[in-house]
């Protein structure tokens, strides 16, 4: 016996219903075998309201073993039962008529059974489709709510953390006599990155709605954001970063862009194993595009992974580039990885993300180089 079924008053209503159209169509047509003399054309029959009347019966036993909760099942058996009742009455209105006109109406009983069992098992098939549908768009927003309520508590809770650490950094740093100067700068290095963790968790709301579809968008200077991305390279980290970027580059955005830019970046850096690394970022406009290129002289990504390594989600580079492709599919942009490397001799890899352009990009150029020391 299944222990899982749950047969409820939904799917045994809809059985009941197939049972006794299926039991009253095998007596009736019985009887008509019997005064006939001959079972065919009556067998035939059964088969036309009788199947769609097992049809139901087996309906009832397939969704008592549905993933469906009890009263979207007892939605089922409604729609079930509205079928059965409107077929019937469309029917037996037209026999009705047909009946005060005098005129003669052969079987309407066969008439009746076939249009009640056909009305049942169309109504359990719209029913069950409906049920689905809206059990699917309750479980989706509760998921939602979810998600957004453990993105607000995370946020919340990150920022109180991220206060107290800010603040042992400032103390570090406002020390009269600190007790070693290194750790004085790692107290600044500390306090700087807790600034750059509070922006990202200002944003994080932005980048869920953006994610979902639905954000307001508006113009954001990508040349402002990519110079902060090349200024904020982990310190950590000995690379040379080069920016070749127009005095200003209004693109179609939001805060998300930040992460975009950032996650180009960090991965360019990170994952850069040359003796001197090196990372450029240029961007310029393209018609109706502002493009931005990503690129180093790291071990770069071989030419029959590029077309699907920022799909891939696993591994060193899939993260940071599946997160960064579908920001900029949601701004209406594209991110592609070129064909022709990146720079130095090496190898490397050159990432470019084209985005909507908004009037006002600026012709002039600003070229600067920033390495970072270890620390």
């Amino acid at each position: 016996m299944d222990t899982d079924r749950q047969w409820g008053v939904g799917p045994l209503a809809i059985g009941v219903v197939g049972f006794v159209l299926a039991a009253t169509a095998l007596v009736y047509h019985g009887r008509e075998a019997a005064a006939l003399g001959s079972v065919r054309g009556p067998l035939l029959a059964l088969l036309i309201d009788g199947v769609p009347a097992v049809g139901l019966v087996y309906a009832g036993y397939r969704l008592s073993d549905a993933d469906l909760s009890p009263e979207y099942r007892w939605v089922v058996a409604v729609w079930c039962l509205g079928g059965v009742v409107v077929f019937t009455s469309a029917v037996g209105l037209t026999v009705a008529v047909r009946l005060l006109e005098d005129r003669v109406v052969t079987e309407p009983t066969f008439t009746l059974l076939v249009a009640s069992s056909f009305g049942g098992l169309a109504g359990t098939l719209a029913g069950y489709y409906r049920a689905r549908a809206v059990a699917d768009a309750t479980r989706a927003e509760r998921a939602s709510d979810a998600l957004a309520f453990v993105n607000g508590l995370i946020r919340h809770d990150l920022r109180n953390d991220m206060q107290v650490i800010r603040a042992y950094a400032a103390e570090i740093e406002d020390a009269d006599a600190p007790a070693d100067a290194a750790v004085a700068d790692h107290a600044t290095v500390v306090r700087e990155k807790t600034d750059e963790a509070f922006e990202r968790i200002d944003t994080a709301g932005s980048l869920a709605k953006t994610v979902a579809g639905e954000a307001d968008y508006e113009p954001v200077d990508l040349a402002a954001v990519a110079d902060d991305a090349a200024a904020s390279v982990d310190a950590t980290t000995a690379a040379t970063v080069t920016t070749d970027l127009p005095e200003r580059a209004p693109v179609v955005a939001n805060a998300g862009l930040r992460s975009v830019v950032d996650n180009l970046v960090e991965n360019a850096v990170e994952h850069n194993d040359a003796d001197d690394p090196r990372v450029a970022l240029e961007a310029e406009r393209v018609d109706d595009a502002v493009r931005l290129t990503v690129s180093d002289d790291g071990p770069g990504i071989p030419p029959e992974e590029r077309p699907s390594a920022y799909r891939r989600g696993d591994g060193a580079d899939g993260g940071g580039l599946r997160i960064a492709a579908t920001l900029v599919e949601r701004y209406g942009g594209d991110l592609r990885i070129a064909d022709d490397g990146g720079v130095g001799p090496g190898d490397g890899a050159t990432v470019v993300v084209e985005l909507p352009a908004v009037d006002g990009t600026e012709s002039g150029s600003r070229r600067t180089e920033r390495r970072a020391v270890d620390g």
